[in-house]
């Protein structure tokens, strides 16, 4: 019988923009932190889990934007609004809330055949509070029919 279906990979973390694996990475109060571009090339999906982590310093105040940022021309990436006067643009983006002294777990998922050949994700932080961060990925493809 021919192999069918997704096949999933084992879940890695993601690299930080610069170098080095993206776990246990803090994020001040009012920052921001990026991966190291992510290749879409030959993929079916992609799936990633982040932990984020209040170790009860304080309160929490706000919230936490997770962004997905495309490749634009093969070399630059969507900006953010709000990390620099000059940038502007829309990615694909959502907020959760941290919550003092506990880690909130966030999984999601996007389809690489929207995205592109690579993209990047960015944390703003504007929790309150010094998080925590660590982001992995898990990938999958589908075989060639036999």
């Amino acid at each position: 019988m021919a192999d069918t279906g997704y096949n999933w990979g084992s879940w890695a973390a993601v690299t930080k923009s610069g170098t080095g694996d993206w776990t246990n990475l803090d994020i001040a109060d009012d920052a921001n932190a990026g991966s190291a571009a992510i290749s879409l090339d030959g993929l079916a999906a992609i799936n990633f889990g982040l932990a984020i982590v209040e170790d009860n310093t304080g309160a929490i105040n706000g919230n936490v934007t997770i962004a997905v940022l495309r490749d634009v021309d093969g070399t630059n990436y969507e900006d953010i609004p709000g990390l620099a006067a000059a940038q502007v643009g829309s990615p694909y983006k959502f907020q959760i809330t941290p919550v003092q002294n506990d880690t909130v777990y966030i999984a999601f998922a996007i389809d690489p055949a929207q995205f592109g050949s690579s993209v990047k994700l960015w944390i703003v932080n504007e929790g309150g509070q010094t998080l925590t961060t660590t982001v992995k990925y898990q990938t999958a493809t589908i075989p060639v029919a036999s």
